[in-house]
């Protein structure tokens, strides 16, 4: 993968921050649903967006670029209250754990990583979360 990481917080090690990229990245594309409407704050960007629910805690929620506005494809995990399948959740801006975006529109892209948890509370259980989700489409050692 050619693409660029900026980690903007130097609580992370860069290793780390790349790590969480590319996982990120992979569980997004293999696991990522069908576009849908989010039941969201005006303020905080409603719209349609791509959803891949990780864990029973954790979703990440994937808002398309728009070159028109100047906005940049994001990637955010968020906390979510744990609920049984189909059970509608609500994703709260307060738990959001990190935001993956890219800056600008180049390709490959560059992404930049900004935490807005401290990750010594998060990172180790997003990790276990996202690498047990693609085990089954990593190959094997």
């Amino acid at each position: 993968m050619t693409e660029a990481l900026t980690v903007t917080a130097s609580v992370l090690p860069p290793e780390c921050g790349r790590e969480l990229m590319v996982a990120t990245l992979a569980a997004v594309r293999q696991l990522g649903g069908e576009a849908m409407f989010l039941d969201e704050d005006d303020d905080f960007a409603p719209g349609v967006v791509r959803l891949a629910r990780i864990a029973p805690w954790l979703a990440l929620c994937e808002r398309p670029g728009d070159r028109a506005t100047g906005k940049p494809r994001r990637i955010t995990a968020y906390r979510v209250d744990e609920t049984e399948p189909g059970v509608p959740f609500k994703l709260d801006p307060e738990a959001a754990l990190f935001v993956l975006h890219e800056q600008g529109f180049y390709r490959p892209p560059d992404w930049s990583l900004t935490l807005l948890h401290d990750p010594h509370e998060w990172f180790n259980l997003m990790m276990q979360a996202l690498w047990t989700v693609l085990e089954p489409v990593l190959p094997a050692a």
